[in-house]
């Protein structure tokens, strides 16, 4: 099975959510371990296989057919040791630093970028690279602790060094990481909101607890939970943060950071 997928260039991700089930119950299923029929099933068929009922001296004769043996002691021992030798996941710490997810096409900047061969740079509004960084680099000032996580697609065609270098330095000494090596699952990534799915992940893979998305590509948000949806700050590409609406949500993010500072202080 796992044979299959990786045929379909497929990683496990992508295979899980495409089928409806998660990651876990593919892996168990792909290692051999016990799962619920209704995952089963919906493997089979989705990968195209059947699955035949028979004893297992019938099993076994229709495997030694193929070039196959099985110990049918030696796997119950294996699926009695699963189950009672389970881990237990390792919970992901709270970091409750204040971290701004930035995008640079639509937000920091008019219009989007066309990196050519030679990894230039023009964009397709006419207007210039990075005319509204200077509003952010002003409205962050009164908060040093403030992070940011780079989301651009730049990121896909140049060199992390190169990316950042291209923000005003007060701007580029906050950038602590970049989400160059995440990708989005499948299903979102056709449906348009990759993006979302993207810093959605990262932010619950880091265990964020105080964290705001400013991009022009975040969309459905809504699917992602309710509780998030506030997280996420969809900017007009003809605007990016110039626009009002956009920074007085802005404003409001970092004035809770201020208030809840002021609060552990006291």
């Amino acid at each position: 099975m796992q044979r299959i997928r990786l045929a379909s260039e497929l990683t496990l991700l992508d295979a899980a959510d495409c089928i409806g089930i998660s990651q876990r119950a593919l892996a168990r299923i792909e290692a051999g371990r016990s799962v619920g029929t209704v995952h089963l099933f919906k493997v089979l068929k989705e990968f195209g296989l059947a699955m035949l009922i028979m004893s297992k001296t019938d099993a076994e004769d229709a495997l030694q057919a193929i070039g196959h043996t099985v110990n049918w002691l030696e796997i119950t021992a294996k699926q009695s040791a699963t189950r009672t030798t389970g881990t237990k996941p390792v919970p992901i710490p709270e970091r409750t630093t204040p971290t701004l997810f930035v995008d640079y096409d639509g937000t920091l900047h008019a219009g989007h970028a066309y990196i050519d061969d030679e990894a230039q740079l023009t964009l397709d509004s006419g207007r210039p690279l990075f005319e509204f960084a200077p509003i952010l680099t002003e409205i962050l000032q009164p908060y040093p602790t403030v992070e940011i996580v780079l989301t651009t697609s730049w990121l896909q065609r140049l060199p992390t060094e190169r990316v950042i270098a291209y923000l005003p330095p007060d701007l580029a000494r906050r950038v602590v990481d970049t989400t160059r090596d995440m990708k989005p699952r499948f299903s979102y990534l056709q449906s348009g909101s990759g993006r979302t799915d993207v810093i959605a992940s990262y932010a619950q893979g880091k265990g964020l607890r105080n964290w705001m998305a400013l991009d022009d590509s975040v969309f459905d948000a809504h699917i992602f939970g309710r509780e998030l949806i506030s997280n996420f700050v969809l900017l007009d590409s003809a605007l990016g943060i110039s626009d009002e609406k956009a920074l007085e949500r802005l404003r409001r993010w970092l004035t809770g950071i201020d208030d809840r500072r002021t609060g552990a202080g006291q």
